[in-house]
């Protein structure tokens, strides 16, 4: 059954849901359906664990309930990763394999159609190829999907998802280089997931995670019980959109289904104490090993299928997702063995970040109070040594803009020994942590490092990826930035 426009308050009942006694859910779950109303949110989602376990589940909203399915966006990403994750143990292939070993001559009974003759062009492939946990932790050196891509809702097979604007498909840095947010290495991951099982994706996740897991319904097909997603009016409904790649961001499952796989993540695979996907597999989602900065010690950062985030002093773990009219938000605190999944069906990016904050700061206030770690002192000689102007080193979009050298630089100074890093309107100081890697003021681990590559220097993490102008000049993929 479709909504049909904004659900008065009285409309928004608890579907279903449980309450552990050490804490007030039910408390927290009534400012989030005050803020559901005033935003206009025709559905809103609520999953909370706590002590590994789901306590809490709800759905508020005209015809919702907690078997609902919703549209989980790029939270699918996460999903993707543990299926290869899950094939790789089983079959003993390793993260360090090359891509291009894996996908020639993709075809099969179970897979009649090829892939297109060159899947990804990687310039550095003799001396840096392409290997399978670029793909996993975005380390791949590739752009996005180009605006053809994004605005189709054609549906599209996998092989003919790839054969599209192949030619553009060029990697812009050496792979391993550094993280960069891309929707296109799940969708070769797909191919290579399909190349190693001699299963087609959606079926490939179904043996490796979602039935283990008995994610019942959870899938990759359009069904009549989805909400529908709508625009921020919570009137203007937006038709189901066929991803480019399913693999990024095609997955609907209820917030039951949901429940389990938290539980799974918080538990190391295991579900009430049983151990039903690979420990190894579960916890390398958590870690990032691939890119100059995770080598450099590089702490809050993406790793192979979740990524970290700091709110309140605590380190979270997780992913969000946006699906063209569902927004959605994965959090872990596996230290606390709490967690929570929020999902909405309305493109309001600001009422999801109101409800995060009301429920990261619910689950993390009887905790200890987060202690920021003592500064390790850096001589000044050495500080100075990684100022001045620098560059942005990667890129999602306006690929020709960005090598130009027309984007906005950051500068790097001194003040009171510590870095200052000032880019536009934006200032923040860089607490030391010892030579090369330092921390925001609030943040309880490692969130910024400097790495050198090729006689460069570079800044990765929290404020994104730059190479420094001068005196190092810049590298060869970016034609102007040193002009």
């Amino acid at each position: 059954m479709k909504l049909a426009g904004l659900m008065l308050a009285g409309l928004f009942a608890c579907a279903s849901s449980t309450v552990h006694a050490g804490n007030d859910w039910r408390a927290l779950h009534e400012k989030l359906v005050a803020i559901q109303s005033s935003q206009a949110v025709p559905s809103m989602g609520l999953v909370i664990l706590d002590r590994g376990r789901p306590v809490f589940v709800a759905a508020t909203g005209h015809g919702t309930t907690t078997e609902t399915p919703y549209r989980w966006g790029s939270i699918t990403k996460t999903v993707t990763a543990l299926t290869m994750l899950q094939l790789l143990a089983a079959r003993g292939v390793s993260l360090t394999d090359t891509v291009a070993g894996h996908l020639p001559g993709m075809v099969s009974e179970s897979l009649p159609a090829p892939l297109p003759t060159a899947v990804f062009d990687n310039p550095w492939e003799a001396e840096q190829p392409l290997r399978l946990v670029h793909l996993l932790e975005l380390t791949a050196g590739l752009p996005d999907l180009t605006a053809s891509e994004f605005n189709d809702n054609t549906r599209l097979t996998l092989q003919e998802a790839l054969a599209r604007n192949a030619n553009q498909r060029r990697l812009l840095w050496p792979p391993g280089l550094q993280h960069s947010y891309s929707n296109v290495p799940p969708g070769i991951a797909a191919a290579v997931i399909e190349r190693i099982s001699g299963l087609r994706y959606e079926q490939a996740v179904e043996q490796l995670v979602l039935a283990p897991l008995k994610m019942r319904g959870a899938g990759f097909e359009p069904t009549d019980d989805l909400p529908g997603g709508f625009r921020a009016d919570g009137l203007t409904e937006i038709p189901y959109w066929n991803m480019t790649f399913r693999a990024f961001g095609g997955l609907n499952a209820s917030l039951d289904a949901m429940a389990r796989l938290l539980e799974a993540l918080l538990d190391g695979g295991r579900l009430a104490g049983r151990q039903v996907l690979d420990s190894v597999a579960v916890r390398r989602l958590f870690r990032a090993e691939s890119s100059l900065g995770a080598r450099a010690g590089l702490q809050v950062t993406y790793g192979a299928g979740l990524y970290g985030w700091v709110s309140g002093g605590h380190l979270f773990y997780g992913h969000g997702g946006d699906a063209d009219g569902y927004r959605s938000r994965l959090g872990l605190l596996p230290g606390a063995g709490r967690g929570y999944l929020l999902v909405i069906n309305s493109d309001n990016p600001g009422a999801l970040r109101r409800l995060q904050k009301h429920v990261e700061a619910a689950l993390t206030a009887d905790l200890p109070q987060a202690e920021a770690p003592e500064p390790v002192p850096v001589s000044a000689q050495a500080l100075s040594l990684l100022t001045g102007t620098y560059y942005p080193s990667s890129t999602r979009f306006q690929i020709s803009r960005w090598r130009s050298g027309d984007r906005p630089t950051a500068e790097i100074s001194i003040h009171q020994g510590q870095l200052i890093f000032v880019r536009g309107n934006r200032r923040q100081s860089l607490v030391p942590m010892g030579r090369d890697r330092f921390r925001r003021p609030d943040d309880p681990a490692v969130s910024v490092v400097f790495t050198h590559f090729e006689d460069r220097l570079y800044l990765q993490g929290e404020l994104g990826n730059f190479v420094r102008v001068r005196p190092d000049g810049c590298p060869g993929f970016i034609l102007g930035c040193d002009s």
